[in-house]
């Protein structure tokens, strides 16, 4: 008998990856090989999108522009995984970055310091995932590390850092969050933290006021508990509208839907793209409030944010009713929630925090302290 389909899949994809490793070997930049200082900003190991994986790439290409003041050449790699997954361009969103794997590091013969950016999600097991290859080459250079801690909720335990701080020494973080940037989480995990909030640059995509909605309500993919139910709420009152649920598409596509949708409903952090792109397009988002996202409480004063799961189920269809036929009111409501992201981001002050990361200038210290090392 034939092959069966996953023999076809496992075959499949493992010749792609294999491709991915030809392409990353033939194109490996002959600068980043004869580097003195290297700066590795390391990505997960599949074709993905996610805001964290975008976040990376644009300060990846910050890094690259701002090379004259710190001196590092800049590359994205895959993090070092024992499945020796790896891929190379990342189709998911516009970008001119080429993407190679952590153990094409050995290749560089010449440097003598490396700067390493790990995800907060690989962190706790990242010297765990090295090779043998690996260590002995990182153990023989001056290296020193950043978290790029862009979900606190994916931040691991302060204990499991260990691990880094003793093979490392120097190990830093960077949170992408107002309202996890604080002298306490430095102190809670020891290391000196610098501020660094995501920026999605969106000039490319031009916004539309009310009239040009359409009745079309977006939603994210994530899971909670009250999702089922909001959204058959939804569904009843307003069945003259298409629901949409976020996935498997490119950031060009989810940028489409998010100037066109009338409402967009984020069931994940709160404080996050769903939310944030739709009302930058003119548009209205919903999210229910939680301490570790939202940089403020007052935020919970905003109609389009609940206090709950089952607050957002109560209310919003009401919310929703008043605003689709209010062109006043929405209006209103889109620019006093897009002036709130006015006043928390800025792309000069996004560069300057980019540069401060780059020359390791940080604004908390544990207990107090005032040296990153």
């Amino acid at each position: 008998m034939g092959a069966t389909n996953e023999d076809d899949f496992v075959a499949t994809h493992h010749s792609e990856v294999e491709i991915h490793k030809l392409i990353q070997q033939y194109s490996f930049p002959p600068e980043v090989k004869s580097a003195k200082r290297l700066m590795v900003l390391l990505v997960p190991e599949h074709n993905a999108m996610s805001g964290g994986i975008y976040s990376i790439f644009s300060i990846a290409e910050q890094m690259r522009r701002l090379r004259r003041v710190h001196g590092y050449e800049v590359v994205l790699m895959t993090r070092p995984n024992g499945e020796g997954e790896t891929y190379f361009r990342n189709t998911n969103f516009r970008n001119q970055e080429n993407i190679y794997r952590f153990s094409q590091l050995t290749q560089c013969a010449d440097v003598e310091e490396l700067y390493i950016h790990i995800p907060e999600y690989a962190c706790a097991h990242f010297c765990d995932d090295l090779s043998h290859p690996e260590v002995v080459y990182l153990s023989r250079r001056k290296v020193v590390v950043n978290i790029l801690n862009q979900n606190i909720q994916l931040m691991p335990k302060a204990q499991q850092l260990d691990a880094l701080k003793v093979r490392f020494g120097n190990v830093t973080q960077s949170v992408a969050h107002h309202a996890y940037f604080s002298q306490e989480m430095a102190d809670k995990y020891g290391i000196p933290t610098l501020l660094l909030p995501a920026y999605t640059d969106l000039s490319s995509y031009p916004g539309c006021g009310r009239s040009g909605k359409e009745k079309l309500i977006i939603y994210s993919l994530d899971k909670a508990d009250y999702k089922n139910q909001c959204l058959e709420k939804i569904a009843k009152d307003f069945s003259d509208y298409q629901l949409l649920e976020i996935k498997g598409i490119t950031f060009d596509r989810f940028m489409d839907l998010a100037t066109r949708c009338m409402f967009s409903i984020t069931f994940g952090e709160g404080f996050d793209g769903y939310l944030a792109q739709p009302i930058l397009q003119g548009g209205i988002g919903f999210a229910v409030y939680n301490d570790d996202f939202f940089p403020s409480p007052h935020f919970k004063d905003y109609e389009n944010i609940f206090g709950s799961g089952e607050e957002m189920i109560s209310k919003i269809c009401d919310v929703m009713r008043r605003l689709s036929v209010d062109e006043a009111a929405y209006t209103d409501l889109n620019k006093r929630f897009a002036s709130e992201y006015d006043r928390l981001y800025s792309f000069e002050d996004y560069v300057g925090r980019v540069k401060r990361l780059s020359l390791r200038d940080f604004e908390f210290f544990p207990n107090g302290g005032s040296h990153a090392g």
